[in-house]
């Protein structure tokens, strides 16, 4: 005898692998949503840090520490060590409201941070 159609059977088993290939997708989908705003808030984190070196630069004066939060919750901090009596280490933090931070470290001259003597 010739039947036309699927078996309950076969039909619960299409819907199963359906379900799991549904979860698959909506699994990879918020992976890669969160991988984006991950990656969005480097790019925030990171320009935000080249900001406040460009300040430093245009401000050219030693000030051993400076720190504060930003409007859209981003806190910052810019630390300037003497390591030699050439040179000045400049640390520069910052932390989005997550607690994700991204750390920027560069060196600088004395006489570029208008220094007579190093302390």
């Amino acid at each position: 005898m010739n039947q036309r159609g699927f078996t309950l059977m076969e039909t619960l088993v299409a819907l199963v692998i359906f379900s799991l290939s549904c979860m698959a997708l909506l699994d990879l989908f918020s992976t890669s949503t969160r991988a984006k705003a991950a990656h969005d808030s480097l790019i925030a984190r990171t320009s935000r840090a080249e900001a406040l070196l460009l300040e430093v630069d245009l401000l050219r004066r030693f000030e051993p520490s400076s720190r504060g939060t930003d409007p859209d919750g981003m806190s910052w901090e810019v630390v300037m060590t003497p390591v030699s009596p050439l040179l000045v280490r400049i640390d520069i933090v910052v932390i989005d409201p997550a607690g994700r931070e991204a750390r920027l470290q560069t060196l600088r001259l004395p006489s570029e941070l208008q220094m007579e003597a190093l302390p």
